[in-house]
């Protein structure tokens, strides 16, 4: 290592840190635009058209899925939630 410089390990440690960092933001970005009413295709196209709606809504659509059946069964009340999924 030369003075002032990271080492390799330094950088690929930053570089894991940076693409975590930008993993979880896209996920909260994706859950805010589909609570927002957007479509897995406006949402690509928002992040440049990569990756494609399908690949999206595959990697966060049942994370979707459950905090949509969270705010119904919120909405129902205490109780509420559980007699609807048991007839």
């Amino acid at each position: 290592m030369l003075c002032g410089m990271a080492t390799v390990e330094e950088l690929f440690e930053s570089a894991l840190d940076a693409r975590r960092a930008a993993r979880n933001t896209i996920a909260v970005a994706v859950r805010e635009a589909r609570a927002a009413g957007w479509s897995w295709d406006r949402i690509s196209a928002a992040l440049g058209g990569t990756p494609n709606g399908e690949t999206l809504r595959r990697n966060y659509g049942a994370a979707d899925w459950l905090s949509q059946v969270g705010r119904s069964r919120a909405a129902d009340g205490p109780g509420q939630g559980a007699a609807r999924a048991h007839p």
